[in-house]
């Protein structure tokens, strides 16, 4: 078990409270739990009560300068293995979070407010999912034998690209968190991710639980503001790739400081998507649908989230006047 300032409990506890004491304060690098360098903390605090329940650690360029060079020693060995024993140890990874389910449910709606049954217990569950599916496609990376010309041999090979940066949002920032790390650690990069000020302890759990599988520096976990923390993980020279979830604004900046460095960069941004209403609708139907792709899970705080609705002057009406019955129930 690694290092902490208050003890983080080994198994599986359903005390959100005592866990969310414990992952105060610290990040995790090179596979233990530090103070940020400045020795900063701020508060994490529960929307839905104004509860502080905790506190982040206050992550600055030097907290990503020790991440990354404990990812960059870390992902050299990690890309000589076989990438279908790397993906046996990431599918590994889906195990012990399938045991800390039911507590990463409790703790991410400890500090998000998110409801526990329909959204929380959700989310953990599938981010098991994700590292056990990423973890089955270890054997498919394959690279090609290319007809160039009968008389030449000509073959691609899939390498890694080194150390990966990901920043994550607060809505599902435990499933958003899977989708980035699963796959680059299976492709054979290390991962530095930074969390989201409101969001950090599910996923420093998470990271911990991890590490108890994979080679330590392999995946790390920042807790920090975008200016301090974000910033210099993106402008690192040894970050390789940078994958953020986030707005739109913030996006331009970080594909601007990508396209610098010349590194790819992948981008989710807020969504403001469409729902539009014909005048030869199932009124019942549709309202149904527009109560569902509304999304008042996570508060409405969805980039999947129905945000405008275009409808037909001719039902216009009467869709209205159905979907504010249906809203105030």
């Amino acid at each position: 078990m690694l290092d902490a300032p208050v003890a983080v409990p080994s198994a599986p506890t359903t005390d959100e409270r005592l866990l969310a004491k414990a992952l105060s304060g610290v990040q995790l690098i090179g596979g233990k739990f530090v103070p940020a360098n400045s020795g900063k903390t701020f508060p994490v605090v529960n929307p839905a009560t104004g509860e502080q329940v905790g506190t982040a650690a206050e992550g600055d360029a030097a907290d990503v300068e020790a991440a990354v060079q404990a990812a960059t020693a870390a992902q050299k060995e990690w890309a000589k293995m076989p990438a279908r024993k790397r993906g046996a140890l990431v599918a590994k990874c889906a195990g012990i979070i399938a045991e800390h389910v039911e507590e990463l449910g409790r703790l991410i709606a400890l500090e998000t407010g998110k409801a526990l049954r329909t959204e929380s217990r959700v989310e953990a569950n599938v981010v098991a999912d994700i590292f056990e599916f990423y973890g089955g496609l270890g054997s498919e990376l394959k690279g090609e034998s290319v007809p160039f010309n009968p008389d030449v041999l000509s073959v691609t090979v899939r390498e890694p690209l080194g150390v990966v940066g990901a920043i994550i949002p607060w809505n599902v920032p435990m499933l958003l968190m899977a989708l980035k790390v699963a796959p680059a650690l299976v492709a054979g990069n290390a991962v530095i991710v930074k969390s989201a000020e409101e969001a950090p302890l599910a996923v420093l759990r998470i990271c911990e639980l991890l590490n108890r599988i994979l080679p330590a520096g392999l995946f790390n976990m920042l807790s920090g503001f975008g200016p301090e923390c974000g910033a210099p993980l993106v402008e690192h020279p040894k970050v390789r790739k940078v994958t953020f979830t986030g707005s739109v604004e913030v996006g331009r900046i970080v594909a601007t400081a990508a396209a610098k460095k010349l590194i790819p960069v992948t981008l989710e941004l807020g969504g403001k998507s469409p729902m539009i209403v014909f005048d030869d609708i199932d009124l019942a139907r549709a309202v149904d649908g527009a109560v569902t792709s509304m999304r008042f899970t996570r508060q409405g705080q969805s980039c999947t989230a129905a945000s405008r609705i275009y409808v037909h002057e001719k039902v216009f009406d009467a869709f209205a006047d159905a979907l504010a019955k249906r809203v105030d129930a």
